[in-house]
């Protein structure tokens, strides 16, 4: 925590100089605030009701943004959780779990990890930003999404997410570099970087936009990890109705022409209805998936990453959502592959019953065949309220 503490000290002490240093009537709101409380109480069981297994999460988060200049700002967001209940007892090491991060910084305090209490801080944001112009560069732990697709993003190589992992809306950030360059005609240019611990880990790419007959269209190409990495994808209409899609290619950069390579590939089509009716269907292939179980009803992969972002070579999902009023909303998911006839039902509720509060209700529930018997790998149940303030 020494080097949070050094970071915040900095840039408190850079933004206190930079304000005294401007006139009164050239002085902006230097600091913006806010942040969330979320009670996430989960229940897990398999097939019968004497197998409930629960745990609850007391999750807190605080952003903070500095606008040092009319061109630099800072960045600092710290996530807290506190988790608590008997189903700690069946994961082992969960405090350490949660507590590892694969970037240069280990900015994380495990403060407390027992069998059935865990709680956990960590800066899943801090960064420098300039902005000026066509230019736009970020320094530190950030978010960069490349991804196109709703549910799959095979372009998204530098921070991947589980999409069944709803609790987490600002999805993962990494230590990197990102320069952005902005041209005429809706085109620009895009480096970034990510180092690694280790050189094998290190993520370095370019990306290229341009709009092409009302397409919005990415290319991109660089190293990952220990691979020469090739994709692209696409956002447009096909009539009235949503078309995207993203593909990459990854090849070892070692032993080039007696290895093979890996593709992952997603295409997504989606409509908005009469009466705020909302469909989207999405299919996703991967040519080397990664391996897959079961815990308490909550699918685990074993290296979730642009390479292998489901467990089986084909996954296909299926997603109708109604909005029922200002205030309330249904959306249900289907996720199927047809190893094993795996399903995945993922229903939610949703209701804003206040200003700055919001409750929702989620199934997930999971079904594949064995040994000749259709079989659930569990099922969870979400109630989760949030306060943003």
């Amino acid at each position: 925590m020494r080097f949070i503490k050094n970071i915040l000290f900095l840039l408190l002490l850079c933004t206190s100089f930079l304000l005294t240093a401007q006139e009164e009537k050239d002085r902006v709101k230097w600091i913006e605030w806010n942040g969330y409380i979320k009670d996430l109480q989960t229940v897990s069981f398999i097939n019968r009701a004497d197998s409930l297994t629960s745990v609850n999460l007391l999750h807190n988060r605080i952003n903070l943004k500095l606008n040092l200049t009319d061109k630099i700002s800072g960045r600092l967001e710290i996530r807290n959780r506190v988790f608590y209940g008997d189903q700690l007892k069946q994961l082992n090491d969960f405090g350490k779990a949660i507590g590892q991060y694969n970037g240069i910084f280990n900015l994380s305090k495990l403060w407390v990890n027992e069998k059935t209490i865990v709680a956990h801080s960590v800066v899943d944001r801090i960064l420098l930003q300039y902005s000026a112009d066509k230019w736009d560069i970020k320094v530190g732990r950030q978010r960069i999404n490349w991804g196109i697709h709703t549910i799959w993003n095979p372009n998204d190589i530098f921070n991947a997410y589980n999409f069944l992992d709803f609790d987490y809306e600002e999805r993962p950030g990494s230590d990197a570099i990102r320069i952005q360059y902005y041209s005429k005609n809706n085109t620009s240019l895009e480096l970034a970087c990510k180092p690694g611990k280790h050189s094998k880990e290190t993520i370095t790419a370019i990306l290229y936009k341009f709009n092409k007959k009302n397409y919005d269209i990415q290319l991109l190409g660089g190293v990952y990890r220990q691979d020469i990495l090739l994709g692209a994808g696409w956002a447009g209409s096909l009539e009235k109705a949503g078309f995207k899609g993203e593909l990459s290619y990854f090849h070892p950069r070692k032993n080039w022409t007696d290895s093979a390579g890996s593709l992952c590939f997603s295409i997504m089509a989606d409509q908005t209805f009469k009466k705020d009716w909302y469909i989207s269907l999405a299919a996703l292939f991967t040519s080397n998936p990664a391996a897959v179980s079961y815990s308490n009803g909550t699918i685990l992969t074993s290296d979730l990453s642009a390479k292998q972002l489901f467990p089986y070579r084909y996954g296909f999902y299926t997603g109708l959502l109604k909005v029922f009023s200002p205030i309330s909303s249904m959306n249900i998911s289907l996720i199927y592959s047809p190893e094993k006839n795996s399903l995945i039902l993922f229903p939610s509720w949703s209701w804003n019953l206040a200003k700055d509060f919001d409750l929702d209700f989620t199934v997930q529930s999971f079904f594949a065949k064995e040994a000749r018997r259709y079989k659930t790998g569990g099922t969870t149940l979400f109630l989760r309220g949030k306060w943003n303030f």
